[in-house]
């Protein structure tokens, strides 16, 4: 929109013609005193906007006026994964599918329980990790903004910004209660996948399935496999999902013939996803916790499901339904959920997760002994080893 006029008359009309034009509004009256009835969604939509213009004394961005009136006809569906993106949005969001970044170095997902955006993961060699930021912090504010009642994307693009700029975050910690931090943000080249070795069995810790996930997932077990390790631990805990196609390359790589997730648009129609019969043999055990959501449910259901990994930890989020990421012209976008999607053996997950096979309380994700979940996953390996 380039001018507060257009934006006016893009509310008064335009979009409104794509909505329903079925309800019917009690009657009210004009400036003038006259009454008249509003019978559609269009006609009340005009009525606010040339009351907006006519009578508001404030000024506002036409821009953000326009970026907000978009995001209130999508958030109105009340479906938290339904979003518009605006431009700048919409930029970053491409740029971190392609493993960059400029910003601090955090991972953000939402709390189930309280609904507040808590850092899932901080990245390793990041400014959040030299700053002392840590997993499970819950965020107060960016730079003075309230961020309660705010999205991740919104929070997540507050602490973004150019390179050697500064930005200022308040957390609460466990048994520290609030810290406030100044950190300079930086260009990241992003690692979604780390591995290690203890004896003879492998660990790859998988944070997000973005675009180069899969390369960096096939790299670090090629490397495993070279060790000629006899057992795989994956680590999906706190991992927030991302892209079907990336998960699925994956799946691919250790499931045997068959199907790994398939899913159901609104009219009924499946889609398939299959992995062929070159995988790894050996066994695998898989660790989540209620952190773990979407692609990583996908992930530990069809491994669940096909009886070739063993899932340890807690119950999983329960995100079982897929977004279709829409470019709209002007280089803004649309992410709209567009399908279920199920496990090979039929289950949706949605609302519900994944229950473990071993379910095992434990907030330690540091691979000692006191990992709870990591410590049960090399007892399972070592004795299904010695099988």
């Amino acid at each position: 929109m380039n001018n507060r006029k257009d934006v006016m008359r893009f509310l008064a009309g335009a979009v409104c013609g794509v909505l329903a034009a079925s309800a019917v509004f009690t009657v009210h009256k004009r400036d003038n005193g006259e009454e008249f009835q509003l019978s559609t969604t269009a006609e009340k939509a005009s009525v606010i906007a040339n009351m907006l213009e006519s009578n508001y004394i404030g000024d506002f961005s036409d821009e953000v006026f326009a970026d907000n009136m978009y995001a209130g006809m999508v958030n109105a569906l009340g479906d938290p994964y339904t979003v518009y993106l605006s431009t700048e949005q919409m930029t970053e969001f491409m740029t971190e599918a392609q493993g960059t970044m400029c910003g601090i170095g955090i991972v953000i997902s939402v709390d189930k329980d309280s609904g507040k955006c808590i850092i899932n993961d901080v990245l390793e060699d990041s400014p959040a990790e030299m700053a002392g930021l840590q997993a499970g912090d819950v965020i107060l504010n960016v730079d003075g903004t309230d961020t309660s009642s705010m999205s991740v994307m919104d929070v997540s693009q507050l602490t973004k910004g150019s390179p050697n700029t500064s930005v200022s975050l308040t957390v609460i910690r466990d048994g520290e209660g609030e810290i406030s931090f100044d950190i300079t943000r930086s260009a990241i080249n992003i690692q979604y996948v780390k591995h290690s070795v203890e004896g003879n069995i492998g660990y790859i810790k998988i944070s997000e399935f973005a675009k180069i996930t899969a390369e960096q997932f096939k790299n670090a077990l090629s490397e495993l496999m070279e060790q000629n390790i006899k057992g795989l631990i994956i680590d999906l805990r706190d991992n927030p999902g991302g892209m079907i196609d990336i998960v699925t390359e994956i799946g691919d790589t250790l499931l045997p013939e068959g199907i790994i997730t398939y899913t159901v648009d609104k009219n009924g129609n499946r889609t398939d996803f299959k992995s062929d019969s070159n995988c790894i043999d050996i066994p695998i055990a898989v660790l989540v916790n209620n952190g773990s959501a979407s692609a990583s449910e996908l992930l530990a259901g069809a491994l669940q499901d096909s009886g070739i990994g063993v899932i340890i930890g807690t119950q999983t989020y329960g995100k079982g339904i897929v977004q279709g990421l829409y470019s709209l012209g002007d280089g803004s976008g649309l992410k709209i959920t567009i399908q279920r999607y199920y496990t090979p053996n039929g289950v949706c997950i949605q609302g519900v997760g994944i229950t473990p096979d071993y379910v095992i309380e434990c907030d330690d994700k540091s691979l000692s002994e006191t990992d709870e979940q990591y410590q049960k996953a090399l007892e399972i390996l070592n004795e299904k080893i010695k099988d």
